[in-house]
């Protein structure tokens, strides 16, 4: 079976990933890099043009698109009682850590530090900073990009990432820039992590956390849209429990 499979040109699960991750596994992160890069520069130039309501219908384009996303991802599950599980027990283990509420609250702290102590550009870095990395899309974007090469949520990721970017170089400054290397960084830490994991990984744990990742991509979507309000963050512990349940499940 094996013989037959390789002289018909069809390459193990395991063998394409991995030539997808060696050849552009830090894509994803790169294009994401240069799209708050190029929003910090198109922000100190136009950004102060661009009237809200063009700003809204750039989210909200955004958000229908992470719905489809989402729903590409949803489906293929293999299992859908063990996604439910993933989702139940992941967002009750988020909610009584309280992640969300965790990441408002660094939030907050650094940006009060930041005015007392005045602005200028380091206010508008580590704000950036934390607004494009502080979020469900960067840990799902960068597991994805190394452990399927698949590079569709960091390249979303990237066109909300360059709409914010314009509107923060806008109204705090040129300092905005600087976060795309510490996203990148940030990021590219999944990218790695993901590509070590890899061999521990099989068919079914990759189908399982990529279902439970669409379904929090979709959750996000219905948030940008205000169609229903999702604590994201909460439901991070999802991702883990769908790798473990599926290991376990089989």
């Amino acid at each position: 079976m094996k013989i037959v499979r390789q002289a018909r040109g069809q390459k193990p699960w395991r063998e394409t990933c991995r030539i997808k991750k060696e050849e552009i596994r830090m894509l994803g992160n790169l294009i994401n890099m240069a799209a708050i890069a190029g929003g910090s520069l198109l922000g100190l130039f136009f950004g102060s043009r661009l009237q809200e309501k063009y700003r809204q219908a750039c989210l909200k384009a955004g958000g229908l698109v992470l719905l489809f996303l989402g729903l590409q991802m949803g489906l293929k599950m293999n299992n859908c009682v063990l996604v439910l599980l993933s989702l139940t027990l992941g967002s009750l283990l988020g909610e009584m850590l309280d992640i969300n509420s965790a990441m408002e609250r660094l939030g907050q702290k650094v940006e009060g530090r930041l005015s007392k102590g005045g602005g200028g550009l380091s206010q508008a870095f580590i704000y950036a900073t934390l607004l494009f990395c502080t979020g469900p899309m960067s840990i799902m974007g960068g597991i994805r990009s190394g452990l399927a090469g698949d590079h569709s949520i960091l390249i979303t990721k990237a066109v909300l990432d360059g709409i914010f970017a314009m509107v923060l170089t806008a109204t705090m400054g040129i300092g905005v820039i600087g976060s795309a290397v510490t996203t990148g960084l940030y990021q590219g830490i999944f990218v790695l992590g993901a590509g070590l994991a890899e061999k521990y990984m099989t068919e079914v744990m990759v189908a399982e956390m990529t279902a439970t990742g669409g379904l929090l991509i979709l959750a996000m979507g219905l948030n940008m849209l205000e169609i229903k309000e999702f604590k994201a963050a909460n439901m991070l512990p999802a991702l883990l429990l769908a790798v473990i349940l599926a290991g376990v499940w089989v």
